[in-house]
């Protein structure tokens, strides 16, 4: 019905401690995320039944899009390279409702 197809390769990255898969549709992409339990952020959201949490964005300079949204958001993964993107940095903010924004460095 929706015509997702799942990605062949699946990312397990020791650094966030999580397992990703994508799933793509004409241009949407969801990022299915498996936590390992050690990952206790993702673990608590899980229990809590909180299953979209958050949304990525792709910036091209990740230290000045952080300038400009730690204004209004609170930064809580510095930029990290993630094995999912290509070794890419990316970084996470919060919001004042607990909504995670993700930043991803094309």
């Amino acid at each position: 019905m929706l015509n997702y197809k799942t990605d062949k390769k699946l990312f397990v990255d020791n650094i966030f401690n999580v397992k990703i898969q994508f799933i793509r549709s004409n241009k949407n992409i969801i990022e299915l995320i498996k936590p390992n339990k050690s990952n206790k952020g993702l673990m608590k959201m899980l229990k809590d039944k909180n299953y979209a949490y958050h949304f990525a964005y792709k910036v091209k300079n990740i230290d000045n899009e952080i300038i400009k949204l730690e204004k209004r958001f609170k930064l809580i993964v510095k930029p990290t390279r993630a094995i999912a993107f290509n070794n890419k940095k990316v970084s996470f903010l919060k919001t004042t409702s607990g909504f995670i924004i993700e930043l991803i460095e094309i």
